[in-house]
C-alpha cells in the first residue's frame, strides 16, 4: 500500500482534477483526502456548475481536466448527466463516480454512458487509494503516448524541412554544374574553324543527349507548370487591362526569371534564355506605355507568345534533338518585339501580329 501511495503521489503532481460535490460535508471530506494525492483540485458544487467550469478550463488552457469525479445524485443537474456532456465533448474522459450503494439503476447508466470507476460512499481511505491508483496508471500511460506521439510528429516535420532544404540544394548544385559544363563546351565550339562541322558536332554531341535527358527528367515537369501559372496571369492582367495590378506584374517577373533561370543550365537554350531574362528586366523595371491600345496589344501579344511556348514544351517531351531549337526563332522574335513595344521603341504594327 505504500508504494501505490507513493507511486500516486508522483503521478498526481502533474494532474488536473474536476471535483464535482453538492453536499458540503461530504466536499470537505473527500477533498481533504484528494488533496493528499492531487494538488490542483478544481471545486464545483452541482452537474451545471462542473459541466461549466469543465468547458472553462478547455477554453483557457486547449486542454481537458485530466479526471473528473462526481456524486451522482445532486441539484439542478445529477452527475450522470453532467458526464454524458463532458463525453460528448471528450470521450476519453477519464470520470470517477462516487455513489451509494442504493443507485443500481444509476450505476447501469453509468456504465453504459462511459464512466471509468465507482466510489462507494462513505469513501474509505484504501478504498481511494486503489481507485485513484489504477485510474492514474492509465491516465499516466495515456499521457505518455500523446507525448511521444507528438514528439514523432515533431521529429517528422524537422526531418521532412530537412530533405526538402537537401533536395533544394542539390537541384541547384545539379543546375549550376550543368551551367559551368555548357559554359566549357561553348568554348570548346568556339574555337572550331568549321562552323557547319560545328553543328554537326553540337547536334550529335554525347553532352548535349545527356541534357536533354536531364531536361525532361528533373526540369520539364516544373516548367510546364510555370508556363501554366504564368498563362493564367496574363489571362487575368487581359480581362483587367485598365487597371493592371502591380502584384500581377511581379508575379510574372518572378516566374519569367524562374523559367529563365532554368533553361539557362543548358547549352542549346542559352539564347532563349538571355532573351528571356532580358524581357523580364523590362518586365520588371520599365514603365508600361501611356497608350492603353498599345498595352493591350503588348499582353496579346505575350499571351500568343505563351501559346507558342506551350507548343515547343510539347515538343521537348519528345527528346528529338531536331526540335529542341526549332521554335527559339519565333520566341526569341517575339519577346524582342514585346520588349521594344514595352520601351516604346519604333515597331511596324504589321510586324506584331506575324507570327
Amino acid at each position: 500500500m505504500k508504494t501505490k501511495i507513493n507511486e500516486l503521489k508522483e503521478y498526481g503532481k502533474t494532474f488536473k482534477i474536476l471535483y464535482v460535490e453538492d453536499n458540503e460535508e461530504a466536499r470537505i471530506q473527500t477533498q481533504k483526502m484528494l488533496n493528499n494525492f492531487f494538488p490542483d483540485i478544481t471545486i464545483a458544487v452541482n452537474g451545471k456548475d462542473g459541466l461549466e467550469k469543465y468547458l472553462d478550463f478547455y477554453k483557457k488552457h486547449d486542454l481537458y481536466f485530466d479526471l473528473v469525479i462526481s456524486d451522482i445524485n445532486m441539484a439542478i443537474m445529477d452527475g450522470l448527466t453532467m458526464s454524458e456532456e463532458i463525453i460528448k465533448h471528450n470521450s476519453l474522459q477519464p470520470i470517477i463516480i462516487t455513489t451509494a450503494f442504493n443507485e443500481v439503476e444509476f450505476l447501469t447508466k453509468a456504465i453504459n454512458i462511459g464512466v471509468s470507476g465507482f466510489l462507494i460512499k462513505p469513501i474509505a481511505n484504501e478504498q481511494l487509494i486503489n481507485v485513484l491508483y489504477k485510474i492514474s496508471l492509465t491516465i499516466s500511460d495515456r499521457k505518455f503516448i500523446e507525448q511521444h506521439v507528438e514528439q514523432m510528429e515533431e521529429l517528422t516535420l524537422s526531418l521532412e524541412k530537412q530533405y526538402k532544404e537537401v533536395a533544394l540544394r542539390n537541384t541547384e548544385l545539379e543546375r549550376s554544374a550543368r551551367v559551368i559544363n555548357t559554359m566549357v563546351y561553348k568554348e570548346q565550339l568556339s574555337h572550331s574553324n568549321n562552323k557547319q562541322q560545328t553543328e554537326h558536332n553540337f547536334s550529335n554531341n554525347e553532352f548535349v543527349k545527356e541534357q536533354i535527358t536531364d531536361l525532361i527528367t528533373e526540369d520539364l515537369d516544373e516548367l510546364i507548370e510555370l508556363h501554366e501559372e504564368i498563362d493564367i496571369t496574363i489571362i487575368e492582367i487581359i480581362n483587367n487591362i485598365d487597371s493592371i495590378d502591380s502584384v500581377l506584374r511581379s508575379i510574372l517577373v518572378l516566374r519569367f526569371t524562374k523559367y529563365a533561370t532554368i533553361l539557362n543550365g543548358y547549352s542549346f537554350f542559352s539564347e532563349l534564355s538571355n532573351e528571356m531574362q532580358a524581357f523580364t528586366n523590362t518586365l520588371e523595371n520599365e514603365k508600361l506605355p501611356n497608350d492603353p491600345e498599345t498595352v493591350k496589344n503588348i499582353f496579346m501579344l505575350l499571351e500568343s507568345f505563351i501559346y507558342v511556348l506551350g507548343k515547343w514544351q510539347n515538343d521537348l517531351k519528345s527528346g528529338d534533338e531536331s526540335k529542341i531549337n526549332a521554335l527559339d526563332a519565333s520566341m526569341t522574335s517575339d519577346m524582342k518585339t514585346i520588349t521594344n513595344m514595352w520601351s516604346q521603341e519604333e515597331v511596324a504594327i504589321q510586324d506584331i501580329f506575324n507570327f
